[in-house]
């Protein structure tokens, strides 16, 4: 057994047409798949660190061959986790009914159980989005944990730069102003606990795994952003990552990281994805900076899947007879 301290590694594995429609661009249902030529990068990469994976899967590109042979590329890991990330990827579920949530939900729930033989145990809403019935889908389906909290103090300006970038209109644009939370976020903590939410009269728990922020500071440390920094300075997001590490280190945080198909794309390779984050970079400079960043990950911390995280985190609790309730 590793003697390294606890993290999770996940990728929320959003297609093109997901981002073309959050931003507001008309013709996001005609978009080429970028999963082919992004998986087969990811497992590459993630296989030559012999990283895990847990994937968080859209359940509108399960319907698709390409894109389902494309995720089967995961398959070359020999360990990663499946895991639901909504039907349709609409980042405002705080705006949808109990039976739309519910839809979004168990429709990807079943397509991920048909698909790859695997009962998905673990969430997250597209744009951190939560509300309570989501919760409630979750406990009485026997989910294990949530992960679509976003603890970090960069949530309204993210959102300020997300609309300023965008074309929406309209209603569209009005649910796009609650993406991510507000300063509130931050009164979340920035390391796995357990809720207590009440469904049918009764009272249960459910284990959440937030994504995981700089310690103190709470500014994001997820790829993303890291890579956003690279296009600035190279050293500054190696010093940027590394210091991150180091406090999730000193003040025992097990770091949940989150990566994005794009995070392995290159200015070079679609044009459509220009306004991402990090999307300014070469593929070659995008894959060297990707490669030392998840080398020192997997260096300083035993990284698990979400779901062994979450096991793990359960026998902890068990053996110290601790409550993590919050």
């Amino acid at each position: 057994m590793s003697n390294k301290p606890v993290g999770s590694l996940s990728i929320d594995l959003d297609n093109k047409w997901a981002y073309l429609r959050a931003a507001g661009n008309a013709d996001w249902k005609t978009a080429s798949s970028y999963l082919p030529m992004a998986t087969q990068r990811i497992v590459d990469l993630l296989g030559e660190l012999n990283l895990p994976l847990t994937v968080f899967l859209v359940g509108r590109d399960l319907d698709d061959e390409t894109d389902v042979d494309a995720i089967h590329h995961f398959d070359q890991l020999g360990h990663w986790e499946p895991a639901n990330h909504s039907l349709n990827h609409l980042p405002w579920m705080h705006t949808m009914s109990d039976s739309e949530i519910q839809s979004e939900i168990m429709t990807t729930h079943d397509r991920i159980s048909s698909r790859f033989g695997a009962r998905p145990v673990g969430f997250r809403g597209p744009g951190f989005s939560c509300p309570t019935e989501v919760l409630r889908v979750l406990i009485r389906n026997d989910y294990s944990y949530d992960a679509s909290i976003f603890p970090t103090s960069m949530a309204p300006i993210a959102r300020a730069v997300f609309l300023a970038r965008t074309n929406l209109q309209g209603e569209e644009r009005e649910k796009a102003k609650k993406l991510y939370g507000g300063f509130d976020a931050m009164r979340n903590p920035n390391r796995p606990f357990v809720r207590q939410e009440q469904v049918d009269g009764q009272t249960h728990h459910l284990r959440e795994i937030p994504v995981s922020t700089l310690p103190f500071l709470r500014t994001p440390i997820h790829f993303s952003y890291v890579t956003f920094l690279a296009t600035f300075s190279v050293t500054l997001a190696k010093l940027y990552f590394a210091s991150a590490l180091n406090l999730c280190r000193w003040t025992g945080t097990a770091p949940s990281l989150l990566l994005h198909p794009p995070d392995f794309l290159g200015c070079e390779d679609d044009a459509d994805m220009a306004y991402f984050p990090g999307m300014k970079m070469s593929r070659d400079a995008k894959l060297s900076f990707m490669r030392w960043a998840l080398g020192k990950f997997a260096n300083e911390f035993n990284v698990l899947t979400m779901q062994e995280q979450t096991e793990t985190l359960a026998m902890a609790q068990t053996a110290t007879h601790q409550p993590e309730t919050t």
